[in-house]
């Protein structure tokens, strides 16, 4: 499967770990899976991990579709924090699609060229939101 899902840190978190080639339809049966689990309502964090793509085939309609399906999962759960991590311009030029499509969600969403940086920001934002604040 060209997108392993894995549940972490008690299950708050959800790893999307993308390898090989990915397609807008890959990625909208794991935002479906994802969202159609018990287990949403307690998650506060993904992490859409790139890293290991070798070819990223998403349509513009397609990551609509990824967007519309964030911004229905936001009005359940709008606490969940997004990092994307984007190793190509592709990706990351997708990932700012996405972003603005889903800017008044509800769901914070930033982009990142490493998965370091990425961690360090879920962490900084868990903090945050565990003080009572939410900012980007």
């Amino acid at each position: 499967m060209p997108i392993q899902i894995k549940y972490i840190d008690d299950g708050i978190g959800v790893e999307f770990i993308g390898s090989g080639v990915v397609t807008g339809a890959d990625i909208i049966a794991a935002n479906k899976e994802i969202y159609s689990s018990k287990n949403f309502l307690r998650q506060k964090y993904q992490i859409i991990d790139r890293t290991k793509i070798t070819d990223f085939r998403v349509s513009n309609e397609e990551i609509r579709i990824v967007a519309d399906q964030d911004i229905a999962a936001a009005s359940v759960n709008p606490n969940v924090i997004i990092a994307l991590i984007a190793t190509t311009d592709l990706q990351f030029g997708i990932s700012r699609m996405y972003q603005a499509y889903v800017e008044d969600s509800g769901f914070l969403t930033e982009i990142f060229r490493d998965r370091n940086s990425a961690v360090e920001w879920i962490t900084n934002q868990l903090k945050k939101s565990s003080n009572g604040t939410k900012s980007g």
